[in-house]
């Protein structure tokens, strides 16, 4: 049922923008007994997000609850999205969309060919999405605009999911911590970890933090150009979600001057370069593997790599309560890419596979 997500059970009237179920939620939350013991220094949980669904995970999901529901409210039935090619979010949208018999058009870039990215690109073609490869970000903007004008069944979805709509998923998820919280099923943390790529994640979780009246700071590390993450861009995208919150429901407090003296965003760990590995990430990611986590070093190793130094430089006390809130999916996508060979994509895209091999 509609009214049983937790930002609706906060504001009723909300139930008029439109929604659908994609998440299994609430994602579980637990202690990680052996980062906290290693770092001796604050007790530190952890969000599954990684487990938002069996087959394909991850943030985006949250997102895609509120722009699936646009979608089909507007009838359409093909969704235009962008990235590069080893995109998560155009892989979530692939896996997604054919839940709600909506067909997936993805228009990317190219990228350094790492074995994730390979990985990700042929399960792209395997969830049935079709695929453009374009020059640059203005080729790619008008591929997609000509795309829109001669297709009126299609919907485009910016990078990210980060619209204001997609943006009250992490609203939303922010007054499930709350639910958890109330159920003393997590103590209420001080302060919380999370990736700043696109920007919706980090903007609902601190709006919603900030409804639900939470006193947890928000630490986003930021893994993206810090000209596109910016705190700025972080808070403006929050206040566009408030303000479309508050045209379904006036009742909603105007806290958007309150939003920034929540937030931290930190682009210490970025790498310089987006996908780059870190040090830092990678010792995050075996570190990790001792709380039985699968991540990666382009979103959570990074994340949880600013953590772990926040705490080695004393940035956290002894008597805090740390959430780092895991957004990449931890879905084995082994199975869909044994029955796959590069061949099978689109011959531009064979180029990447060759490189490496």
């Amino acid at each position: 049922m509609v009214q049983e997500i937790p930002l609706f059970r906060a504001y009723p009237k909300l139930v008029s923008v439109p929604w659908v179920s994609v998440v299994n939620s609430p994602t579980p939350v637990h202690k990680m007994e052996e980062l906290t013991r290693i770092l001796d220094n604050g007790e530190i949980w952890v969000k599954r997000d990684d487990l938002t669904h069996e087959t394909y995970g991850g943030n985006k999901l949250r997102k895609y609850e509120f722009v699936f529901a646009d979608v089909l409210k507007k009838e359409k039935k093909k969704i235009l999205t962008q990235g590069s090619i080893g995109t998560n979010h155009g892989l979530a949208t692939a896996v997604h969309a054919k839940r709600f018999g909506l067909k997936t058009h993805l228009f990317l870039l190219e990228q350094e060919p790492s074995p994730t990215v390979l990985e990700n690109l042929l399960c792209h073609h395997y969830f049935g999405a079709k695929l453009s490869l374009l020059k640059n970000k203005l080729h790619r903007k008008l591929a997609v605009k000509t795309k829109l004008l001669l297709d009126r069944k299609a919907y485009s979805v910016v990078i990210g999911a980060s619209s204001p709509l997609g943006t009250l998923g992490f609203v939303n998820a922010a007054f499930e911590l709350k639910e958890q919280i109330d159920k003393k099923l997590i103590p209420e943390p001080d302060k919380i970890f999370i990736t700043v790529g696109s920007f919706a994640t980090c903007a609902g979780l601190v709006l919603g933090l900030e409804l639900a009246q939470l006193k947890s700071q928000v630490i986003g590390i930021g893994v993206t150009d810090p000209s596109w993450s910016s705190k700025e861009a972080t808070l403006d995208l929050a206040t566009k979600a408030l303000e479309l919150m508050r045209s379904k429901d006036s009742s909603i407090p105007d806290v958007s001057k309150k939003l920034s003296k929540r937030l931290v965003v930190d682009h210490s760990y970025f790498g310089g370069k987006y996908g780059v590995s870190t040090e830092e990430a990678l010792e995050a990611i075996e570190l990790a593997k001792k709380d039985e986590l699968k991540l990666e070093y382009v979103y959570t190793g990074k994340t949880l790599g600013g953590l772990i130094d926040y705490s080695r430089k004393s940035k956290i006390s002894k008597n805090e309560v740390i959430l780092y809130w895991n957004t990449k999916s931890s879905a084995d996508l082994t199975p869909y890419v044994k029955e796959m060979k590069y061949q099978d994509l689109p011959k531009k895209f064979h180029k990447f596979f060759e490189e490496v091999q």
